[in-house]
């Protein structure tokens, strides 16, 4: 059997489930989830082995109407991911109609000439998925089209099989042990933010980035993490913080957890809440959060 390998990437519009899917396509989480939109940010490369080949999964931010340069930024990653890779897997959510954004990612696929797949996603959400699809089947020459629940991780298998099928034959582009490009830095911080995101509302989440500032083992089951956590505003700080410091606490508390399972260690988590206005529309604190600029 010739040994195959390809990127594919994990497209749509903002809150369809797209690291929800990768994270159940590799059977391990690598890409933070909640139900808030724009939880995905930075394009993030997860790997799949297998005795057929590899796969590499590109979770891609959702394409959405930018409103400042962090959105426009997160849209020109999406674009680039589209040339770069062998498939576009186009995600949608079944349980509502096609919007703008769905109409957007049609349109670039059918002027890119890529092969792509369509991903109905969120099964579990409706009672009956006959028809579901065909709205959006209409909107770009789909080679395949498959209805799952990643939630569920539902209805994956006949979609890894196509995938298999459709990838080219050539060499690992990862080594086996690698299952994902990030660095420790960057998962350390996605675990905080996506705690903050899981614990606030409204504006708050959307004007939040985590920087790690300092990482280091105090012992052999100690880990020591100093995080700072952005925001624009003075509200929102005061937020973040809570009564008391009971916010702040409760989100180091469930950050803290996880970091835990992950090191298999004791973790100490010393969070600072800081104020930076308008980081969004600014191209240098962008870049030192992690953002780089992409050329479109």
């Amino acid at each position: 059997m010739a040994y195959k390998s390809g990127f594919v990437a994990l497209v749509g519009r903002p809150n369809v489930g797209k690291s929800t899917l990768l994270n159940a396509l590799l059977g391990r989480k690598i890409a933070i989830t909640t139900p808030k939109p724009q939880t995905t940010r930075n394009r993030i490369q997860g790997v799949l082995h297998d005795a057929q080949g590899q796969i590499v999964f590109v979770d891609t931010p959702g394409v959405l109407r930018p409103k400042h340069k962090l959105d426009e930024r997160m849209v020109a990653t999406v674009m680039r991911a589209l040339r770069e890779v062998d498939i576009i897997a186009h995600v949608v959510d079944i349980s509502k109609p096609p919007r703008d954004e769905d109409l957007q990612i049609a349109r670039t696929i059918r002027q890119s000439g890529q092969m792509a797949v369509l991903i109905g996603n969120k099964s579990d959400l409706v009672a009956n998925t006959t028809g579901r699809l065909d709205p959006y089947l209409e909107l770009a020459p789909y080679r395949h089209h498959f209805v799952v629940s990643a939630q569920l991780e539902s209805g994956l298998q006949p979609l890894m099989d196509t995938l298999w099928q459709l990838l080219p034959e050539g060499m690992p582009y990862f080594p086996e042990d690698m299952v994902t490009d990030q660095t420790e830095d960057f998962y350390v911080s996605e675990v905080i933010r996506e705690k903050i995101l899981e614990q606030t509302r409204d504006e708050v989440p959307h004007s939040v980035a985590v920087t790690i500032e300092e990482r280091q083992p105090r012992s052999d089951h100690l880990m020591y993490i100093r995080a700072a956590i952005y925001v624009e505003r003075d509200s929102q700080k005061a937020i973040i913080i809570g009564n008391h410091g009971q916010m702040l606490k409760q989100i180091g508390q469930l950050a803290r957890k996880d970091l835990e399972e992950y090191y298999n260690k004791q973790v100490y988590l010393d969070l600072w809440v800081k104020v930076r206005g308008h980081w969004r529309d600014q191209d240098a604190w962008l870049t030192r959060f992690g953002y780089p600029k992409v050329e479109s």
